[in-house]
């Protein structure tokens, strides 16, 4: 259920619709093959969130970006490498969002999944 059809529900709907949703998550993260599953989980939504707003190919002109996801790169490319990659990052839960996200998007540039636009050096200071 998308975000505007939860919405129109009542908040006892709404709060048994989450209940309902997190059951399915908690299941289907339990079991992955992935550890810990919740790290995954989150750093997934980062690698995709990334994806999704920086795609080159999807933004509409005039879209003021610094960087971007290349054209021709796809968020799978982007997740095999991040998968061969993970266990030097040494990402964990305790360091919290910020940092997740930080090291995660360091690691795309470093990799040349996010690109500045304009080489004006900006990302080296």
């Amino acid at each position: 259920m998308d975000k505007a059809n939860i919405n129109s529900l009542d908040l006892t709907e709404q709060r048994e619709r989450v209940f309902k949703d997190m059951n399915q998550v908690i299941d289907i993260l339990s079991a992955s093959p992935c550890f810990p599953s919740l790290l995954w989980a989150w750093a997934f939504d980062i690698l995709r969130n990334t994806f999704e707003n920086y795609h080159q190919d999807d933004l509409a002109e005039g879209d003021f970006i610094d960087e971007v996801v290349p054209t021709g790169v796809t968020l799978k490319q982007i997740f095999d490498k991040f998968w061969d990659d993970v266990d030097s990052l040494g990402l964990e839960m305790d360091h919290g969002g910020e940092i997740l996200e930080e090291t995660i998007l360091d690691w795309m540039r470093e990799n040349d999944f996010l690109v500045a636009l304009d080489e004006d050096g900006w990302l080296d200071e």
